[in-house]
């Protein structure tokens, strides 16, 4: 599948380009994230919308999705790649559909909870309604759901993450935060099947890994999905 996003700009190369040639501190890495986000900033709305729904068309020619699946996805935040059409794919193949929401943000733990599938109407779905979802500490809107009925990531058959930036042996570079590592500590080798959602323009050559950093199992672009070749059951 052909990819139609813009490239970055060659000031944002540069400035990718650069920020990784100097990663060896906390602080060159939070450089490197700026200058990725600056050139995924710079796709055209209409764009990245495009790439999204050419994602999930690509997407749905593989059989990872089926009925009876539990699978996760994302809120997208700012720039962060959209979600919403593949969300909907999940719904049409039967699966149940999660979001992350924040267990304790002093420790960043994790957990997820389920959505209710929206209604269907002449024009296609209702949104979610708002009585239903809340913002977390971070901003981020999340399931007003009781705790009770939280899952462990673990206890997920997919988790769809956003990342900053991902290389070709399925290294991610998230936000910084941790979040999803420490929710997926202890389950490599098993489920939940661990899948990035980006831009062609967030890959780099060789994204810096830290000893607990958890490597995407694909990622999935307006190019079609990339698996990498890690052990799995």
């Amino acid at each position: 599948m052909k990819n139609h996003a813009h490239p970055p700009t060659a000031d944002a190369s540069a400035n990718v380009e650069l920020a990784f040639s100097v990663v060896s501190s906390a602080t060159a890495l939070q450089a490197l994230r700026r200058a990725v986000r600056q050139a995924r900033r710079g796709l055209p709305p209409m764009v990245r919308r495009g790439e999204a729904k050419a994602a999930a068309a690509a997407f749905a020619q593989c059989l990872r999705l089926r009925a009876g699946q539990h699978v996760a996805f994302y809120a997208p935040l700012r720039e962060e790649f959209p979600t919403a059409e593949l969300m909907r794919l999940a719904w049409q193949r039967g699966c149940t559909v999660y979001l992350p929401v924040i267990a304790h943000s002093r420790l960043r733990l994790l957990r997820f909870a389920a959505l209710p599938r929206p209604s269907a109407t002449p024009q296609g779905r209702r949104p979610l309604k708002p009585s239903i979802m809340r913002r977390n500490a971070l901003g981020i809107e999340e399931p007003a759901t009781p705790r009770h009925q939280w899952r462990r990531a673990r206890e997920l058959d997919l988790i769809a993450m956003p990342l900053v930036a991902f290389d070709a042996a399925g290294h991610r570079l998230g936000m910084g935060g941790g979040y999803y590592d420490r929710a997926l500590a202890g389950t490599a080798g098993r489920r939940p099947w661990r899948l990035g959602l980006a831009h062609a323009c967030q890959q780099l050559p060789r994204v810096p890994r830290r000893a607990w950093d958890m490597p995407l199992d694909a990622v999935l672009t307006a190019e079609g999905l990339r698996r990498f070749h890690l052990v799995r059951p």
